[in-house]
């Protein structure tokens, strides 16, 4: 990764924190860093490993050592909230979707990935770091694996007890693209040997948000989507996706050939005249909301 200049300021801040990230990942970080607030760029992170590896201690760190602001109203739980924090998300922030107690069950990752997939056409123009907490790198959809992920931290341990180690995975100076070699040999075995890692380090067990309103807001997520999945949350998620489409057009004031061709880049396939419908629905329900709201008023 070529070098870059860091602000005085930021360098002191970040000398400062209560916590020391290993030196070379934090190479990495300053250079996204630099690339979001010099070159316009968004960056995205998956950390993984099984539960209690610390996964989350470490995407809070790093979020905090990247964005000053970084809170606990960074770290999202559900697939929906997601998506509404990204939206609403202004340039340089730092945003983690934090999956670890949803067990990748078949149900959750596959709404996971449709989330992906479409936080992947959303986050070009927001000067982000997106970092996924997830069990596997080997369950994520294909397209962030293989495409769009700038770095890969497999978080590990030799015992139920012994944590804060993890391997890191990137393209490096020699061109291997090394998250996806590892994708591509590993996924049939979940292995995480080959090829070897760029580097491997330990991180410290300090935890940047406060633990209590963290596991509270954590199981308060949890059994949101948890009793969503029972109550049809998929039609729920296809209101959501036709929202957020309609609000990716009118922000960028897109076509609906641009739109569908920005779409195609991510490999969702939507033609034009369904997206036509899309907006068409979602502007129409909108008015008629505000007009319901506008007689309720007046009544």
């Amino acid at each position: 990764m070529a070098e870059v200049t860091i602000p005085h300021a930021e360098q002191v801040r970040v000398a400062n924190l209560p916590f020391k990230l290993p030196l070379r990942l934090c190479e990495i970080i300053n250079g996204f860093k630099w690339a979001m607030h010099s070159k316009k760029q968004s960056a995205v992170m998956i950390i993984d490993g099984r539960s209690g590896m610390g996964k989350t201690t470490l995407s809070s760190q790093v979020g905090l050592y990247i964005d000053p602001d970084f809170n606990l109203e960074n770290i999202y739980f559900t697939p929906d909230k997601f998506l509404e924090g990204l939206s609403k998300a202004k340039k340089g922030e730092t945003l983690v979707f934090d999956e670890a107690m949803l067990l990748s069950s078949r149900a959750a990752l596959s709404q996971i990935n449709r989330m992906i997939v479409i936080a992947m056409s959303m986050i070009r123009s927001k000067n982000l770091l997106i970092i996924f907490n997830v069990n596997s790198v080997f369950d994520l959809d294909r397209n962030l694996a293989l495409s769009r992920a700038d770095l890969l931290l497999h978080c590990y341990g030799d015992s139920l007890t012994d944590k804060g180690k993890f391997l890191a995975f990137f393209k490096g100076g020699d061109g291997q693209d090394r998250i996806k070699q590892l994708y591509i040999y590993g996924k049939k075995y979940y292995s995480y040997s080959h090829p070897k890692s760029n580097f491997n380090a330990r991180f410290s067990s300090y935890f940047t948000v406060d633990d209590d309103e963290y596991e509270a807001k954590k199981q308060i997520g949890v059994t949101a989507f948890l009793t969503g999945q029972k109550s049809g949350r998929a039609s729920r998620f296809k209101v959501q996706r036709n929202r957020l489409l309609n609000m990716m057009r009118d922000k960028d004031n897109l076509t609906l050939e641009a739109l569908s061709d920005l779409l195609l880049k991510e490999d969702v396939d939507i033609s034009i005249s369904q997206l036509g419908k899309i907006c068409q629905e979602v502007k129409y329900d909108d008015e008629t909301t505000n007009q319901s709201k506008e007689e309720t008023t007046n009544f």
